[in-house]
């Protein structure tokens, strides 16, 4: 029993993806198709609300910064959450009798001037609760903001939420 729960701790630390001494890879929000959510979503993966094709929030428009901005420094993870595995997933996996599991959720979020995560949105789904589970532990994200010319400002990032359970 206390194998297995060692076990389990270690996946769930892992299964938040992000080092604190790495930033989020930046990704390629235009080139990204709108999302299509897992059939099997729960009502708490519905509750996430889906990004939109494209942002349109440049910084001519609201002052968001994208990774696209060479003059801007990213923002930088300085606390980070465990994204739990659902029990809707483990009881899915047990009912097919699939031992090992390996998937991803990327969740969109703008890191604001004070380093705290806004305006989350689904950009890939996995259904059975963990779309939910991977949004809400990145709600407990901190971060050291983005900065340009030293000045803190507003900047999107995606963030991918990896799921291994072996």
């Amino acid at each position: 029993m206390r194998r297995s729960r060692l076990s389990s701790c270690l996946i769930v630390l892992a299964a938040a993806g992000v080092w604190s001494q790495q930033a989020p890879a930046p990704v390629d929000l235009d080139a990204q198709s709108p999302l299509v959510r897992d059939p099997h979503s729960t009502q708490a993966d519905l509750a996430v609300p889906a990004c939109p094709a494209k942002f349109n929030d440049g910084l001519g428009r609201n002052g968001v910064e994208t990774a696209a901005d060479e003059s801007v420094r990213p923002p930088r993870v300085i606390h980070t959450a465990p994204a739990e595995f659902s029990d809707q997933a483990r009881q899915a996996l047990k009912k097919k009798h699939i031992r090992e599991f390996d998937g991803t959720v990327l969740i969109n979020l703008i890191v604001n001037k004070n380093g705290n995560p806004q305006n989350l949105c689904l950009r890939k789904s996995l259904g059975y609760g963990l779309d939910a589970n991977g949004a809400s532990a990145i709600q407990q994200y901190r971060f050291a903001p983005a900065t340009r010319d030293g000045e803190p400002t507003p900047f999107r990032i995606t963030i991918e939420v990896d799921y291994r359970l072996y």
